[in-house]
């Protein structure tokens, strides 16, 4: 760690070092202000696609002699609503190796990358992102390009008075408020270029275009399931396909049941911001009515006008399903680590839909839940149908005992399964149990007033774990395999 920390260090020390020895033998920086190498602002009136630097210029200097691997970038801002599709950056012959390019805003959240292909020597090259990515008027956002083995363009003092380009997309002078322009990092190929020295101009651009941006607001042109559609599958996606590019940390998407109740789950989004999709947290219950319901505004800030909702239900016949099957399978859990270090019982109440056998216990594991761990599968008043040891534990990840026999259980009847954790330190997620969590043929229920889910018991051995707080889930599970015929 400190070896490490120490190089990055040097590698910005020998980059300003460059940088400062250039500009005092270059006449970067004079009274004047700095050299420019040509004329940096577009033709008056030109029309957009267009870019900060004219196609023609380059710099001064091509380049910088440092040979270590940089992210460098450039602040641009906009004065009108409109795209960016992608960044470019002027090379040199000794600027070699594999180049990628980024956008980012102004506080570092990356809103696109990609990898220059089809590089010449020399000049300027062109990275093209797979997809345009909105921006608002007045924003600033940082085009970036990583120089693996250095030899990067700079002109030093570049930014120190006057800005460069011309509406509708500019590189703003340093000020105050916004910090310097010509921005750099050492610190790996994606991390975002913070630091800025002698406000140099490392020669990133972008592609900006203004035309066809919308001014009213986003719909809705799409939805799946389709509104009124019955007999859809318990494991579906639910999916809205909007008008234009959409703000995705905006955006207020939810699945609701006839009870009001909201399904937990996952929003995700394609790469052109134009889709949404909604993915639960658990199976939809089968014969269950659920609305829909999106709202959010476009890229460029232009809200909804309301919430767009629609409702489909869910298919009266249980989904397929191969067992030996449990109530996760292979989901990892988002969890916490618990500091609790008192020896305590954790569990989970289930129910399976068709009579079969536990055929054994399961829990999720993190690397201080240290000790024996034993498993037990109870009926709902307490008594104990089985029990064991895990054995050959693994470090973390879901564990698996095996009971040496199967016990039967049946149809509609609630049990509970469980493990002892002798240290605490076990893994819970608070108010999972709001709704409840099928994978058919198994159900955990939503925790209720009367009767709580992921249940716990503190004792020094293995107890009934009768108590329930705040719907948390301890992630315990079951190995459930159906009855034959």
């Amino acid at each position: 760690m400190a070896v490490s920390t120490l190089r990055r260090a040097l590698h910005t020390r020998v980059g300003v070092a460059i940088l400062t020895v250039a500009a005092a033998v270059g006449g970067q920086i004079a009274a004047g202000g700095p050299a420019r190498a040509t004329a940096v602002h577009n033709a008056a009136g030109a029309p957009c696609p267009c870019s900060v630097f004219p196609p023609d210029s380059a710099p001064v200097t091509a380049d910088s002699g440092d040979p270590y691997g940089v992210v460098l970038g450039l602040k641009v801002r906009p004065s009108v609503n409109g795209r960016i599709d992608g960044v470019r950056f002027y090379k040199s012959s000794a600027n070699t190796g594999t180049h990628t390019g980024s956008l980012w805003t102004s506080d570092g959240t990356l809103l696109a990358t990609g990898t220059f292909t089809g590089e010449t020597p020399t000049g300027w090259q062109t990275l093209k992102f797979a997809d345009p990515v909105p921006v608002k008027s007045g924003a600033t956002y940082v085009a970036s390009y990583y120089a693996p083995n250095g030899h990067y363009a700079f002109d030093a003092g570049y930014f120190i008075n006057d800005p460069a380009g011309q509406a509708p997309i500019t590189a703003p002078a340093q000020n105050p408020e916004g910090g310097g322009n010509g921005v750099y990092t050492y610190r790996g190929a994606s991390a975002f270029p913070r630091d800025s020295y002698n406000d140099a101009n490392y020669w990133v651009d972008v592609f900006f275009d203004d035309s066809d941006v919308p001014t009213g607001p986003p719909t809705v042109t799409d939805a799946t399931p389709d509104s009124g559609a019955t007999g859809v599958s318990a494991t579906t996606t639910v999916t809205a396909t909007f008008s234009a590019p959409m703000d995705a940390a905006g955006m207020r998407f939810t699945v609701t049941d006839a009870a009001g109740k909201q399904v937990p789950g996952a929003v995700s989004h394609n790469g052109a911001g134009t889709a949404a999709t909604f993915t639960p947290a658990t199976q939809l219950p089968s014969g269950t009515t659920f609305t829909a319901s999106v709202q959010a505004s476009d890229g460029w800030g232009n809200a909804m006008s309301g919430p767009d909702s629609w409702s489909f239900t869910v298919d009266t016949a249980p989904p397929p399903y191969t067992c030996p099957c449990s109530l996760f399978g292979g989901d990892g859990p988002v969890a916490s680590v618990s500091t609790d270090p008192n020896s305590v019982e954790l569990g989970i109440r289930f129910a399976p839909a068709v009579n079969g056998s536990v055929t054994g216990i399961r829990f999720s594991k993190n690397a201080s839940n240290a000790g024996v761990h034993t498993g037990t599968l109870w009926n709902s008043t307490g008594t104990a149908l089985a029990t064991g040891t895990f054995t050959g534990e693994s470090a973390g990840g879901w564990q698996t005992l095996a009971f040496a026999t199967p016990v039967a259980v049946t149809a509609g009847t609630t049990y509970v399964a469980s493990y002892h954790a002798p240290v605490g330190k076990y893994l819970y997620t608070t108010g999972y149990f709001t709704y409840p969590r099928q994978n058919y043929p198994l159900t955990a229920p939503a925790a209720t007033g009367s009767q709580g889910n992921g249940v716990y018991g503190y004792g020094n051995s293995t107890t009934f774990p009768g108590s329930a707080s705040n719907g948390t889930d301890y992630w315990v599970d079951v190995v459930f395999s159906p009855a034959a015929g």
